[in-house]
């Protein structure tokens, strides 16, 4: 059953006193678990890349036993890695590689190699059964972008059409909850944060990331949502993506 859409009341309610409704330009989605559920795909992902690197010799070994002590180690030398995902991923599979002495001087052609491999197959998602609907109408009101730490390329998936531009943690040097996402979308789109609105599952890094801001904010409390102790503080929350543009129109008249 449709829950029914809430909005808390926030520093802009204000603005109805006066009757002039707010002036939205820009929508910012995350994107794993907000438009499509994202285990799947990296189990797909996964998978299609084990079974690559074990054919190419017996004693190739990924999963890696020591894959922790490989991320700790990586990490630590390069911090950054912690959320340049791709690049931490290539760096992980040149170190398994490089355990098999006959494919070490190939370790870097074939990492690369295999993530091409993995990254096409991590940006096959099955969106949620609304979401292309619900893009479509809202990508014929406003601009649209996609912000996201994670590593699908949108460009593959077919609801990227409806997009203005993407970024990632990757291309900005900082994840979410850090600023410079939303403020790298603030610039792009020369939009002011009270003319944007960011709609995300997580509490910490999508909702509070973004409200910190001052961007209008919609918790989507998507089937594979984290469920808080301790409710973000959202302008709306949703269930359905269906039940977007209504949450959007009711921001739009605080």
């Amino acid at each position: 059953t449709t829950q029914p859409i809430r909005l808390l009341a926030s520093k802009h309610r204000n603005l109805s006193r006066q009757a002039i409704p707010l002036m939205i330009k820009l929508i910012g989605f995350d994107l794993d678990n907000t438009l499509w559920p994202v285990k799947p795909a990296i189990m797909h992902a996964e998978q299609r890349l084990s079974d690559f690197l074990q054919s190419l010799h017996q004693d190739v070994r990924y999963p890696h036993p020591d894959s922790m002590a490989y991320r700790k180690a990586l990490i630590e030398a390069d911090p950054s890695l912690a959320f340049r995902l791709t690049a931490f991923r290539r760096a992980l599979l040149i170190n398994v590689l490089s355990d098999v002495p006959e494919l070490q001087n190939q370790a870097e052609t074939i990492a690369n190699q295999a993530m091409g491999l993995f990254l096409n197959a991590r940006s096959q998602v099955q969106p949620y059964q609304s979401a292309d609907r619900v893009l479509t109408a809202l990508s014929a009101r406003f601009s649209l972008c996609a912000l996201t730490n994670g590593n699908a390329d949108l460009s593959k998936i077919s609801l990227g059409r409806h997009f203005a531009f993407t970024r990632s943690a990757e291309d900005v040097g900082a994840p979410k909850p850090e600023p410079a996402l939303f403020l790298e979308a603030l610039k792009t789109a020369k939009c002011q944060p009270s003319e944007m609105v960011y709609v995300g599952d997580d509490p910490a890094l999508d909702v509070e990331a973004a409200r910190c801001l001052g961007i209008f904010t919609v918790w989507f409390q998507s089937p594979d949502a984290k469920k808080p102790e301790v409710e973000p503080n959202y302008h709306a929350t949703i269930h359905e993506l269906d039940e977007l543009p209504t949450a959007i129109e009711r921001i739009e008249q605080c």
